[in-house]
């Protein structure tokens, strides 16, 4: 039973016949994209075994740089989205304002550093992970390490977008959620295993198109039925919704200005310059242009569908402004919110649910084929040096690969039943990318800035920003679970509920306020760990330096010199060892804002024409 606004009682709706092809064509349009890249695959190489050393993996993990701009784009943003964005962030919007609507500008400010400074880095460097810089310039067993850590979070954040729109479709339908995320992971494991990068930037490009036409749909419809966007703000508004600008300075308030811009600004440059799905994405292009072209493509798309989602709470918000589904005890948790709406308000419309549930598994499986692959292609980079990896031709190559997607999928299965005990989705999911994403960041800006760091200060470092904000994180959620006030949500009204649901009516109780840091905002997670893991990292090497040379020892060397970046108007000067610079040098520089070479502090013969470019 659903309790509405104008106080009645509504019989609970399910899908329709129509709602289940609908949701049942984006399965199956996904799974056959997948294998239409496969078997093409398959036939190009019948027959033929020449070519590069293990260019199968490089076709299944990068697709050996030969996408368009355009599908890649859109593959970034429908990776970076998720089903958390559409079902997490109308669910903030209803409880704590429309504050969120400046992540997809902030987003805009990473830009400069991203576009001029990593893309054009990893693109010289033609590394398959991107934590194959700290094996070179710290140790290997440091890159194993972030490797490790890495794959730590990303499993867990893909169980994460796959229960949530579980979550969904068991709201709407009444459907085992343990069943359908068996169906989902069958699907979106076998389209990416057997399609490889191709397969996952194509379903992604189709995909992105089922969830701006899911989410445009549901809005417009729902303004309409509501009475336009006039009733929508004069509800928000009378309800104390409608600060869009906090310029509280307190890092405890959950929402700012400075937070959802700063905040959010370094979580962009983070996980568009250290994680392993969007750097992955530049190496699937030919050119540094491409690539740039893409993240702007990127924070386009980013944007308006931050906006539709802040639209979304305040839509929801408006629906039911006099009676708070959850105080009511129609929803246990807030994530339910979007699914009720949408089956309360349009359950009538057969196919309406049925297209805004494809809207949001399709957010979900696109953001599990970019993480599987990704884990793929850092554990690959992993083998390298091996006698294992030396051995393999190119088919066994290409099944090993594959294999390790299939594995990491299966894994992420297996941990999806913990989800339901994270607490609320959006907050969870973006903790998890702040402090690891801030914390690899912090890696590459000791290595890169930083000449005298060494591996022992980059671990320590590393260690301490994943650690100390993961207690952040942890703590805050026990100590809510506990029942201690961590973020107070805005006020909510039950004056309109049903008669029938009054024994359940509960008034909202502010407990004890838990310990202060952990009531810092989420949002400054990605700043903090890279602020921790510079901190300690600079401090861990002085004293490790201090100690060598107090003792009359030698310091141990590093197997590469500390590559510099030295902004310029024309380029970048990375000094390295010569090996390293034979790699970038193989196929010149021909973008203007590229990378140049020096080896040891001098340029080497070979690029001296390249100080022109």
């Amino acid at each position: 039973m659903v309790a509405s606004s104008m106080g009645t009682v509504l019989e609970a709706r399910l899908f329709s016949w129509i709602d289940y092809a609908v949701f049942g064509a984006m399965l199956l349009v996904s799974a056959c994209i997948g294998l239409y890249h496969g078997c093409n695959g398959m036939l190009k190489k019948k027959g033929k075994d020449d070519g590069p050393p293990r260019s199968e993996s490089g076709e299944f993990l990068t697709a050996n740089g030969q996408m368009g701009t355009l599908p890649v784009a859109l593959s970034m943003l429908a990776g970076f989205l998720s089903s958390i964005t559409l079902m997490g962030q109308p669910a903030e919007v209803y409880l704590f304002g429309p504050q969120v609507w400046i992540f997809g500008f902030a987003s805009f400010l990473c830009i400069p550093v991203v576009g001029y400074i990593f893309i054009p880095f990893y693109h010289k460097m033609e590394y398959t992970s991107a934590y194959e810089y700290f094996g070179e310039r710290f140790s290997r067993w440091l890159q194993l390490f972030a490797s490790t850590m890495f794959t730590v979070q990303m499993v867990i954040y893909l169980a994460l977008v796959l229960y949530a729109p579980a979550l969904a479709l068991h709201q709407v339908t009444g459907l085992d959620t343990n069943a359908v995320v068996t169906v989902m992971y069958v699907v979106v494991i076998f389209y990416t295993t057997i399609g490889g990068m191709k397969a996952v930037v194509w379903t992604d490009c189709f995909q992105v198109v089922v969830l701006y036409t899911s989410m445009l749909a549901v809005l417009v419809k729902g303004t309409m039925d509501i009475g336009g966007i006039t009733t929508v703000w004069e509800r928000n508004l009378q309800s104390g919704r409608s600060n869009f600008f906090n310029w509280d300075v307190d890092p405890t308030e959950r929402y700012t200005v400075w937070g959802t811009l700063f905040g959010v600004a370094f979580l962009h440059i983070s996980i568009y310059g250290a994680n392993q799905l969007q750097v992955q994405r530049y190496r699937t292009v030919a050119t540094i242009g491409q690539a740039r072209r893409m993240l702007w493509i990127n924070t386009f798309g980013w944007t308006v569908v931050v906006l539709m989602t802040v639209y979304a709470g305040m839509l929801i918000f408006a629906r039911y402004y006099d009676c708070d589904p959850l105080s009511a005890g129609i929803l246990s948790k807030a994530d339910q919110l979007f699914p009720l709406y949408v089956m309360d308000t349009l359950g009538d419309f057969v196919g309406f649910p049925g297209l805004f549930v494809a809207g949001i598994f399709s957010a979900g499986l696109s953001t599990v084929s970019t993480g599987l692959n990704s884990l793929a292609a850092i554990w690959w980079a992993e083998m390298n040096g091996t006698t294992l990896k030396n051995s393999l031709s190119q088919r066994m190559s290409g099944l090993a690969v594959k294999s390790l997607a299939l594995f990491f999928g299966v894994l992420s299965y297996a941990l999806v039943y913990v989800v339901p005990y994270m607490g609320g989705l959006a907050p969870v999911a973006i903790s998890l990318s702040s402090f690891f994403a801030g914390s690899f960041l912090g890696l590459f800006v000791l290595g890169i800035f930083i000449p005298w760091s060494n591996t022992a200060g980059a671990a320590a470092g590393l260690a301490a920003g994943i650690g100390i904000v993961g207690w952040l994180t942890v703590g805050g959620q026990v100590m809510s679970d506990k029942g201690q006030t961590v973020f107070t949500p805005l006020p909510v009204s039950t004056d309109g509920c049903s008669m029938a649901n009054a024994t359940i009516l509960t008034e909202h109780k502010t407990g004890e306020l838990a310990f202060v840091l952990y009531r810092v905002s989420f949002l400054w997670y990605s700043l903090l760990s890279l602020l921790l893991t510079v901190g300690v990292g600079v401090l861990v090497s002085l004293l490790y330096r201090w100690l060598f040379r107090s003792t009359g020892r030698k310091e141990p060397l590093h197997n590469d010199s500390s590559p510099i970046f030295k902004p310029s108007t024309v380029a970048v000067s990375i000094s390295m060892k010569p090996a390293t610079c034979k790699l970038l040098l193989k196929e010149g520089h021909k973008d203007e804002k590229a990378v140049l070479v020096t080896c040891n502090g001098r340029v080497p013969a070979e690029t001296s024409s390249s100080r022109d470019v």
